[in-house]
C-alpha cells in the first residue's frame, strides 16, 4: 500500500479506536453485498441481480470465465482469438469500459485501458460472482454505468485437487486447503496450459496460453467486535501471439485488508486497503514494451442502522500509477478521491433507496453522481421496482497522456500528383468523463420452486470518447508533394443509446432445474443509427440440470441474432450453441466430470477485421478428477 498521508492517516485514526467484528458471512446463495455495499438478501435487492456461488462453478465444470459469463442474462462476450487472447464483457450493451470489475472489492481495470483482465483469474480461485445491473457510480465512483461485477476469490473449507485434461492441448492442476476455526484460512494455487487456436479462421499456426495462479485468504476476529479479513489474488504467465505482434508476458495481482468493526448496535464501520497490480510485458519485433498499471486504495465506510432506515457514509481513494518501458516515455499519476451516502428507508409502501457521490479527479476535477430507486410488494410474492440512476466513466491514461508519436512519412502517387502522409497520434489531456442517465423498471415474481422477472431501461451515454483524426495541410514539399499530416487524438464526440427489455425465469419441474434468460437490447449510436459493434440486439441462454442418484447432467443453450463490427461496416452471423456437462460421483470424495463445449460443432464468430474472421472453438472435450474429502 502506498504510504500517503490520507490512507496513513485515515488507517491510524481507525486502528486506534478500534473493537469490532468480523465480517458477515454468506449464507446460503441469496445473499449480496454489491448493490448496496451491505449485506442484504438478493430478493431484497432493488436492482436486478444475479449470483453465481461456488457450487454453480464447480456443476459447470467451465475452464475460463467467459464460459462462466456468457449463460448469464443480458452479457455479452467477445475473444479476438482462442484462450487467453483479448475479451470483452458487455453488460445492457453498454461498453466493455463501462463494466465496473470488483475483485474482493478492489478495483482491478487497467488504469491505461480502462478495462479488466478476463483471464487473470481461473475459476478454481473464485468462490462467487454477483453481477449487478444498471448504474453504480453514486457508491463506487467511474466505471459503473452498464453494471458491476464483483468476483469474490477461494474461502476453501478443506482439501481438494482437481486434474483437467481436454481439447487443444489444454491440461490443468489446481490444489485448495482451507480450514481453521475462530482463524479461518484458505489456499489455492494450480497451473492450466493449452495449445490454443489460430488467431484467424484462415490461419493455421495455434498460439498457446499458460496461466498459474495463486489465492491465499485469512479471516477471524481481533477481539469480540473487531474483524479481520486478508485476501490475495495472483496470475502470471505467457500469451502467445502472431510473429508480427509478439508473444506476452503477463502478472496481475489484486490483495486487500478489511478491518470490520461494531462500534455500537446501531453503528458499524469497516477499512479496506487494496493493492492491484496489472503488467503486460510485449515482445513485439517492432514496438517491444511493458506497460504497468499499480494501483493503491483505500475506503472508510460507516453504516448506521436507526428507525425507519439505514445510512451509509463513505469516503474512497485510489491512486493510480501508469508506466510504459519504465523509460519516462508514459509515467503517470493520478488520484482520485469520492465520497458517498446512501440510505435506505421505507417509503410509500414499499422500500427506498437515495444515494449521492461526488468523485475528485486529478485530471478532470469534480463528477457528481446520484441514484434513486423504489420498490413496492404488489401481492404476496410479486414486487415492482423503478429507478434513475447517473453515472460516468473517466478517461484512461491512454487517453489523457498516450505519448506523441509520429508515423511516416508515406508516399505515393495517384494519377500526377504525388502525396505524402503523415500520421501522429497522442493523447488529450482536456478530455472529459463520459456521463449517463439511466432508468429502469421491473417486475419480480417468485414462488416455492419456482419465479420470473422482467426488466426494462434506458440508458444514454454522452461525451463519448473516440480517436480521431484532424486533417493538417502541410501544402507543398521541395519535391511538389502534397504533404498532409492525420493527427489522431481522443475527442469527446458521440453519444450512445440502449434500450433494453429482459426476460428471466427459472423453475423446477419434472426433477429438472430449469433456467432461462431472454434479453432484447438497441444498442445504437446516436451520430449513426447503428447497432454498437458486437453487441446483438436479441440473445437467449437456456440450461436445464438433474441429478440421477451419482450421476448429474447439465445441458446449456444459447443463441444470439446478428452483430455488427469494424464500427459498423460489417456484419457478424447470428449463431447458436449447445453445451453439455456430466459429473460422476465416484464415491463420497471424488467426482468424475466432463464437459463438451459447442456440442454441435457450429461455425461461428465473435469478432472480426474488415477482411478476416478471428477463430473461435469447434467441438472441445474437457474431462476432469476432482478430489475433495469431507465435502
Amino acid at each position: 500500500m502506498g504510504q500517503t498521508p490520507l490512507a496513513l492517516a485515515l488507517g491510524a485514526a481507525f486502528i486506534a479506536s478500534a473493537h469490532a467484528e468480523t465480517l458477515p458471512e454468506f449464507v446460503g446463495e441469496t445473499i449480496v453485498v454489491t448493490p448496496t455495499r451491505t449485506a442484504q438478501t438478493a430478493d431484497e435487492s432493488l436492482a436486478s441481480v444475479t449470483v453465481i456461488t461456488r457450487r454453480d462453478i464447480e456443476r459447470s465444470q467451465a475452464n475460463d470465465l467467459m464460459a462462466l459469463l456468457e449463460q448469464q442474462m443480458g452479457i455479452n462476450v467477445s475473444r479476438t482469438g482462442g484462450e487467453g487472447k483479448s475479451a470483452a464483457v458487455f453488460v445492457r450493451g453498454a461498453a466493455a469500459r463501462h463494466v465496473l470489475v470488483l475483485v474482493d472489492g478492489v478495483r482491478a481495470a487497467s488504469a491505461t485501458t480502462g478495462e479488466y483482465d478476463w483471464n487473470a483469474l481461473s475459476p478454481e480461485q473464485i468462490e462467487r460472482i454477483e453481477i449487478v445491473r444498471g448504474p453504480f457510480s453514486s457508491l463506487y465512483g467511474s466505471d459503473a454505468i452498464g453494471g458491476v461485477i464483483q468476483i469474490f476469490t477461494r474461502r476453501s473449507a478443506g482439501p481438494s485437487v482437481k486434474l483437467t485434461a481436454g481439447s487443444r492441448g489444454t491440461r490443468a492442476l489446481d490444489f485448495s486447503l482451507g480450514g481453521g476455526d475462530a482463524w479461518r484460512y484458505s489456499v489455492e494455487a494450480g497451473r492450466e496450459s493449452t495449445d490454443g487456436l489460430p488467431t484467424f479462421s484462415t490461419d493455421s499456426t495455434a498460439f498457446g496460453f499458460d496461466r498459474n495462479h495463486l489465492a491465499l485468504g485469512v479471516d477471524g476476529r481481533l477481539t469480540s467486535d473487531l474483524g479481520l479479513a486478508a485476501r490475495l489474488a495472483q496470475s502470471w504467465g505467457r500469451n502467445e501471439l502472431d510473429a508480427n505482434t509478439g508473444d506476452n508476458d503477463y502478472r496481475n495481482r489484486t490483495a486487500s485488508l478489511k478491518l470490520d468493526h461494531q462500534a455500537g448496535t446501531q453503528w458499524r464501520h469497516s477499512l479496506t486497503l487494496g493493492n492491484s497490480l496489472d503488467s503486460y510485458t510485449s515482445y513485439s519485433p517492432f514496438v517491444p514494451a511493458r506497460i504497468e498499471t499499480r494501483r493503491n486504495s483505500l475506503s472508510w465506510q460507516h453504516d448506521l442502522s436507526f428507525e425507519p432506515g439505514q445510512l451509509s457514509l463513505g469516503l474512497d481513494y485510489w491512486k493510480d500509477h501508469a508506466s510504459k518501458d519504465n523509460s519516462g516515455l508514459l509515467d503517470e499519476r493520478l488520484e482520485n478521491t469520492g465520497l458517498f451516502a446512501q440510505y435506505r428507508f421505507a417509503a410509500l409502501g414499499g422500500e427506498a433507496q437515495i444515494g449521492a457521490r461526488r468523485d475528485r479527479h486529478d485530471a478532470f476535477g469534480s463528477q457528481d453522481t446520484w441514484n434513486l430507486r423504489w420498490g413496492r410488494e404488489l401481492a404476496p410474492g410479486l414486487r415492482f421496482t423503478a429507478g434513475h440512476g447517473t453515472a460516468f466513466k473517466a478517461p484512461t491514461v491512454n487517453d489523457l497522456y498516450w505519448p506523441l508519436s509520429v508515423d511516416g512519412p508515406y508516399s505515393y502517387t495517384i494519377g500526377a500528383d504525388t502525396y505524402s502522409d503523415t500520421y501522429t497520434t497522442g493523447g488529450n489531456p482536456d478530455l472529459k468523463p463520459e456521463t449517463s442517465r439511466t432508468s429502469e423498471l421491473g417486475l419480480n415474481y417468485r414462488q416455492a420452486g419456482w419465479g420470473a422477472a422482467v426488466n426494462l431501461y434506458e440508458t444514454q451515454v454522452d461525451d463519448l470518447i473516440e480517436w480521431t483524426p484532424t486533417v493538417i495541410s502541410g501544402g507543398i514539399g521541395a519535391d511538389g508533394e502534397i504533404l498532409t499530416t492525420y493527427d489522431w487524438q481522443p475527442e469527446n464526440i458521440s453519444s450512445a443509446r440502449m434500450r433494453g427489455l429482459e426476460l428471466s425465469g427459472h423453475a423446477r419441474w419434472l426433477d429438472w432445474d430449469w433456467r432461462a434468460g431472454l434479453a432484447r437490447v438497441l444498442a445504437v449510436n446516436l451520430a449513426t443509427g447503428l447497432q454498437l459493434d458486437r453487441r446483438p440486439e436479441n440473445s437467449l441462454t437456456l440450461s436445464a440440470a438433474r441429478t440421477f442418484g451419482s450421476h448429474g447432467l447439465r445441458i446449456e443453450g444459447s443463441a444470439y441474432s446478428q452483430r455488427l463490427d469494424v464500427n459498423g461496416t460489417k456484419p457478424l452471423a447470428g449463431y447458436g450453441l449447445v453445451n453439455a456437462v456430466y459429473e460422476y460421483t465416484l464415491n463420497q470424495d471424488t467426482r468424475l466430470g466432463a464437459r463438451i463445449d459447442n456440442l454441435f460443432d457450429k461455425d461461428y464468430a465473435l469478432a472480426r477485421t474488415s477482411t478476416r474472421f478471428y477463430e473461435t472453438p469447434g467441438r472441445s472435450l474437457f474431462v476432469s478428477l476432482r478430489y475433495q474429502p469431507g465435502r
